[in-house]
């Protein structure tokens, strides 16, 4: 509500909370003609998404999570980079690595793989509405449906604009999906990587090496967060222990993450219980 660009359609969709998040949403929506607000029985964060799509009338679109909070003139910021670079996306600092240019489609391929300037999370990109036709969230996967989402979208880009200004803040929130004790259903984050794995080796197959790495990369943090939270091995755990051996010794080779990864990957990998005992030393 107080960005610095004021030209905005502000859209809430309270998805079953159980706090008093719909009366907030109901007192502040009285205050700005601008806001939108819904809402409905939980569904899950991909259900939201699609329908926050199917409510997005601007040429632009940006999400926000509920937990999180942005930089007053971030949409500006974003929005003025656009219309100099002419970008189908402008997506802003996500860590310490900075950099600022345009980029062309292959470019930003191999970045959304590397994963360290330019990753599968949503919240950090102005997004042209119209990449989003003909694609929906996936209600299936419980997690890293944002990643398959951004993907799917940078197939169709021409230009990404990069900006070294950090202008979304993520809170902690040891509530959060993400941060939640592991069950199965985030398991289904296998599936994201296998499949832009198979698109890599058909469509990009000289990324080939740099996208089988980041599988097992992805396959190892979810092992990492299975340790953290007790989980014992089972036929879920066998099959990415399997998945980080086959593609493990990739990792090194193409430098895309550190050598203590590399390490913990090659030891989840063969010896679950070693790993559960020594992993607070890595992390």
């Amino acid at each position: 509500m107080s960005q610095t660009y004021a030209d905005l359609q502000i859209v809430l969709i309270n998805d079953g909370s159980t706090d008093d998040s719909w009366r907030i949403m109901q007192d502040i929506a009285g205050t700005d003609s601008r806001m939108e607000i819904y809402t409905r029985e939980n569904r899950g964060v991909a259900a939201t998404r699609n329908e926050l799509l199917s409510k997005a009338n601007g040429d632009f679109v940006l999400f926000v999570d509920s937990d999180d909070w942005i930089e007053h003139n971030m949409v500006e910021v974003l929005i003025r980079e656009q219309q100099k670079q002419s970008a189908d996306i402008v997506a802003s600092r996500i860590n310490l690595h900075e950099i600022d240019g345009v980029f062309s489609r292959e470019e930003v391929v191999e970045m959304f793989l590397v994963h360290k300037v330019f990753n599968g999370s949503l919240w950090n990109k102005l997004i042209r509405r119209d990449l989003f036709n003909g694609l929906t969230f996936n209600a299936a996967i419980s997690y890293g449906e944002d990643a398959l989402m951004i993907w799917s979208i940078i197939q169709k880009v021409d230009q990404v604009a990069i900006i070294s200004q950090h202008l979304y803040h993520v809170e902690p929130n040891p509530q959060s999906l993400s941060r939640k004790k592991l069950d199965k259903k985030k398991f289904s984050v296998y599936n994201v990587w296998n499949g832009i794995c198979a698109d890599v080796d058909a469509a990009w197959p000289q990324f080939s090496d740099i996208g089988h790495a980041r599988f097992a990369c992805e396959m190892t943090l979810i092992l990492r967060d299975a340790i953290k939270t007790g989980y014992q091995r089972d036929e879920y755990v066998k099959t990415l222990q399997e998945e980080i051996r086959r593609d493990v010794h990739l990792i090194p080779r193409t430098g895309i993450s550190t050598w203590a990864m590399y390490a913990f990957a090659w030891l989840v990998s063969h010896n679950y219980w070693l790993a559960s005992h020594i992993s607070h030393i890595v992390w």
